[in-house]
């Protein structure tokens, strides 16, 4: 496998060799996109498009609510049905590398003229000779920020500005909670350092906005889910779910419900913590999972066709009902559960 330089490097030489002719790239950040996907999507975009190529950021939906504070919001574009995606030079999966990950835009990836992603995921497809996927990253925005690097040190000339600061932060800082989760890694640190240090940035409105700001409705939903949380296993695994009705009720989204299972996993005792949450269109079920201990949340969720870290995944089962994706999922969480405390204490 080449290792990350070379891929990097690749990269680098594709996006150059498309500035100098006015080439076209797409950017394309996983479905229900984060601060993280959407960070590294709009820095990497404003970049590219500042040494010379076309840049569309294409998401499958407007930002929610909670995102509204972020910059240049207003340079993206939701996808629509009909679009000419062989009109691109290059798509680039953001935040994911797998086709299944950002919805009826993965057309863009198969009819573009070339193709590759930016992600720190758990390796779940074959990759192709652009996929700069490197698990061991903190964020994606730390890959993003280290293409922007490369291509000031190349260029000589700043390409960072404030507005990317904060979105490169905004990613940063969520995808690592406030850089405490194990997969934080001292580079985070000193691009965060580089950051603050070069621009303005008000970090305590930034924090606010990402983990502080909230809704009664979400206070309301919060309450509903968390006094219906059920213990199993000894309390080694927390169960929460919402449905359709229960969201309607509050006037809020599942939008509404970051970082609910995080909350969950903080619980004394408890190995793994489940959310499940209804989705009506399309009808099926979406599972975030986190975990502490040995159980290997990224793992157990590519078994379903899922992904994501060692500590927080998610899985979706389309055309599934709740209390069928619960029992399909908590049996296979008990058995997983067990293989791995079997192996601390063999």
């Amino acid at each position: 496998m080449s290792s990350k330089q070379d891929i990097r490097r690749r990269l680098l030489e594709v996006v150059l060799d498309l500035a100098s002719e006015g080439g076209s790239i797409a950017f394309l950040p996983h479905e229900r996109f984060d601060p993280d996907a959407i960070g590294a999507s709009i820095s990497l975009a404003e970049v590219f498009r500042a040494i010379g190529c076309k840049t569309t950021v294409l998401t499958d939906a407007e930002p929610p609510a909670l995102m509204s504070h972020l910059p240049l919001l207003e340079t993206l574009q939701v996808f629509e049905p009909g679009l000419t995606c062989s009109s691109f030079d290059l798509a680039l999966a953001i935040d994911c590398h797998e086709t299944d990950r950002v919805g009826a835009r993965a057309e863009c990836l198969t009819q573009s003229r070339l193709r590759g992603s930016v992600d720190h995921h758990v390796i779940s497809s074959d990759l192709g000779r652009l996929d700069f996927v490197v698990p061991s990253a903190s964020s994606t925005c730390e890959l993003a920020f280290e293409i922007i690097w490369d291509l000031e040190l190349h260029l000589a000339k700043p390409l960072f500005n404030k507005d990317i600061a904060v979105l490169l932060l905004a990613g940063a800082i969520t995808d690592t909670g406030r850089y405490a989760y194990s997969s934080t890694t001292p580079l985070a640190f000193r691009q965060a350092a580089f950051l603050l240090e070069r621009f303005d940035v008000d970090l305590t409105t930034l924090h606010h906005e990402l983990f502080d700001r909230t809704t009664v409705g979400r206070l309301q939903i919060k309450g509903d889910i968390f006094s219906r949380i059920v213990t199993i296993e000894g309390g080694r695994i927390l169960v929460a779910s919402v449905t359709c009705d229960m969201l309607e009720r509050r006037g809020v989204t599942d939008n509404d419900l970051t970082n609910f299972a995080s909350e969950m996993r903080a619980a004394d005792g408890v190995e793994v913590a489940f959310l499940f949450i209804e989705m009506e269109n399309p009808p099926g079920v979406r599972i975030n999972i986190r975990s502490n201990g040995c159980f290997n949340a990224a793992k157990f969720a590519i078994q379903f066709g899922g992904g994501g870290h060692v500590r927080a995944a998610g899985v979706t089962l389309n055309n599934t009902a709740l209390d069928e994706a619960k029992e399909l999922i908590l049996q296979e969480a008990k058995r997983h559960l067990d293989e791995c405390m079997g192996e601390l204490d063999s």
